[in-house]
């Protein structure tokens, strides 16, 4: 028998615990893209039970359903447009008032409607009592009682579901009493059409009346609008009477159902925070934890990075042996180029396991929105607000998890502008080929070099973080305005699921450039003869040399930034080869062909410029945009190129060059 398909969307304000719910439900059994034509992830899976398949949405979380925000906008439309058979509501069964005014919106829009009250343990620590039957009997929709850091209620929310589909829809949307407003909204209802484009006309009503930009766009598209603008009159209080309307029908619901203790109890949460965010305190520790952090990933990472790199010669060996019937030169080109790409996507692995490990230990322990808030007054430097710190300072050690990052930001605007700024962060492997260079050029002065470099490319970043957002964004400063939420124990199983999806979605969506663009490097370095030197990867950088000249750059050199956009490292492997040398003779042969102006102009280039192959897929992963993705590349090069320039022409001054 053909198993029976329920449509089900979770929803629920952000930090409730609706992740966890959907990640235990849904398991290995889920997907992760975007939204189309937007850049807010869209999460959905399945579970299978009996007769029955759900199939599961996890709607961005919200504090409402006002058009105010890009969250806001997606989880509407989904549940007008893609009607869902049933919508969960994730609540903090600790902070209810608040976490019932979303509820009080989805009942006016959706007759099927559960309610999960997850987080009881908080509860219990906040000494809160619920009367859960009374609840559920004055709301008039199930209540599920859930602990889902602990994977309890999770088996009861699914039974509920199944059971009230099999039971069908009921009644209509809930008809929520607006007071004086309701003469108003009656006649705004009136007013308008038919066709309403899934929209109930209650709900249009008390939308205009709260001056949502989208529905007053779609009412003037499709009758005069001027007629209901002169329903509503000039007041301007209608949106606070209905907020204020909506949280005396919360008041009324909780009055006999919700005891709290006479004097607040201070919780483990109020403990941990006087340390954590404390205004002299706060700062220092983060950076101490985050600092741990970042020792204890790239520490593991370079303990794993022999074994791993041993693993991935044995892989390729064996492939060797499986192919060994090939005509050499299609060998050469599945090994030394297709494989070339391979091996940087799978060298990517062990760190974005760690990584990742730890910022859904971060984000699930509640502490990732500390360090937000204490960071918050710093990052105002660059026009951003404390979430953009963590991405930058992964950033540090590799572009690739710190661009990753940026999903933690929720508007837009600011994920985008991160995800270009990112890339001006030096990850480590640019770092080692400035380190070299330094040797070579600066040996007395080489840590004073680097630093140089840092607050070069730290100064990059503030630069370009102002030019983007006043020319190309045109966004205004948007402040950090965020609940901080409660501390809880991660659970294990949701870990290693955030961690699975990442890894995946980096894999299938980083993968193909990787892949494509190393091969193609490859054949523009091998033909038309196997010779480097002949290639038409060199006529490309002799072609482009003149544009380079005034930088000092010898085509060499040239060549090196070209094969150094597949991994920063292979620049030093190029210069070997070209210069048909190695070691202490590289070093030599570079002291006599290069001079120190052109030497550190380098250096600045290579610290500025795209970091990487893997980088540019992240960027089209997180953007979903050819646009920026070739916005980010040219931008950083024509960025490179001017600050190199007028650094080369200053030190050619300095040392009488």
């Amino acid at each position: 028998m053909e198993k029976k398909k329920i449509k089900v969307a979770l929803s629920g304000n952000p930090n409730v615990g609706k992740s966890t719910v959907f990640n235990l439900l849904t398991g290995l059994r889920q997907h992760t893209g975007n939204w189309p034509g937007k850049t807010v992830e869209r999460k959905e899976g399945i579970y299978i039970k009996d007769d029955y398949i759900l199939e599961i949405t996890d709607l961005p979380g919200t504090y409402s359903l006002t058009s105010r925000s890009l969250e806001e906008i997606i989880a509407r439309d989904f549940i007008i447009k893609e009607k869902p058979d049933i919508v969960v509501v994730i609540a903090d069964a600790s902070s209810l008032e608040r976490n019932l005014y979303l509820l009080v919106q989805i009942l006016e829009l959706h007759s099927q409607v559960i309610l999960a009250l997850n987080m009881l343990d908080l509860l219990s620590e906040k000494k809160y009592k619920i009367n859960f039957k009374k609840l559920e009997e004055k709301l008039g929709i199930p209540v599920v009682p859930m602990i889902a850091s602990k994977g309890m209620g999770i088996e009861e929310l699914v039974n509920k579901i199944i059971e009230v589909f099999k039971e069908g829809q009921k009644s209509l949307p809930r008809k929520i009493d607006y007071g004086d407003l309701e003469e108003i909204i009656e006649k705004i209802e009136k007013n308008l059409p038919e066709n309403l484009n899934g929209y109930n006309s209650r709900f249009v009503a008390i939308k205009l009346l709260e001056g949502d930009e989208i529905v007053k766009n779609f009412c003037k598209e499709k009758i005069n609008y001027y007629e209901i603008k002169e329903l509503i009159g000039k007041r301007e209080d209608t949106a606070i009477l209905l907020a204020n309307s909506r949280y005396n029908w919360i008041k009324n619901i909780l009055i006999d159902t919700l005891e709290k203790p006479r004097t607040p109890v201070i919780t483990f949460s109020d403990r941990l925070d006087y340390w954590f965010t404390h205004p002299i305190f706060g700062l220092p520790v983060s950076f101490i934890i985050l600092g741990l952090i970042f020792w204890i990933t790239y520490t593991l990472n370079n303990l794993l990075a022999d074994p791993w790199e041993n693993f991935l010669g044995f892989l390729q060996s064996f492939l060797k042996g499986l192919l060994f019937f090939l005509p050499n030169f299609l060998k050469e080109f599945i090994f030394s180029g297709i494989w070339e790409g391979v091996s940087i996507l799978l060298t990517f692995i062990p760190l974005i396991i760690i990584f990742f490990f730890f910022l859904a230990l971060l984000e699930d322990t509640g502490y990732l929105a500390r360090v937000a808030f204490v960071t918050d007054r710093m990052m105002h430097i660059l026009g951003l607000h404390g979430k953009a710190f963590l991405p930058l300072m992964m950033s540090y050690g590799c572009n690739v998890p710190g661009i990753m990052t940026v999903r933690t930001l929720e508007e837009e605007k600011d994920r985008k502008l991160l995800t270009l700024i990112d890339p001006f962060i030096p990850c480590v492997p640019r770092i080692l080929v400035s380190a070299f260079f330094a040797s070579v050029f600066f040996p007395k002065y080489a840590s004073l070099v680097l630093l140089s470099l840092y607050i070069i490319s730290f100064l990059a970043v503030f630069i370009s973080g102002k030019i983007i957002r006043r020319f190309l964004l045109k966004t205004s400063f948007s402040p950090l305005i965020m609940e901080l939420p409660l501390y809880k124990f991660p659970n294990l199983k949701v870990l290693g699921l955030y961690v699975w999806e990442k890894l995946k979605a980096f894999l299938q969506r980083a993968g193909t450039v990787i892949v494509f663009l190393s091969a193609i490097l490859w054949i523009l370095g091998n033909f038309p003869s196997n010779n480097i030197e002949k290639s038409f990867l060199a006529s490309i950088g002799k072609f482009f040399l003149p544009l380079l000249k005034p930088l000092g750059f010898n085509w060499q050199l040239l060549l090196g930034l070209i094969t150094g956009f597949v991994a920063k490292e292979a620049s030093l492997s190029t210069l070997s080869t070209v210069y048909q040398a190695s070691g202490e003779n590289l070093k030599n042969i570079l002291l006599s062909e290069i001079t120190l102006p052109t030497a550190y102009s380098f250096m600045v280039f290579q610290i500025l410029y795209i970091p990487c192959v893997a980088t540019v897929a992240t960027i089209y992963k997180e953007t979903n945009s050819k646009k920026w993705v070739l916005f980010s590349v040219i931008y950083s090069l024509v960025f490179a190129y001017f600050v190199s320039f007028i650094i080369y022409s200053l030190l050619r001054i300095i040392f009488h060059d």
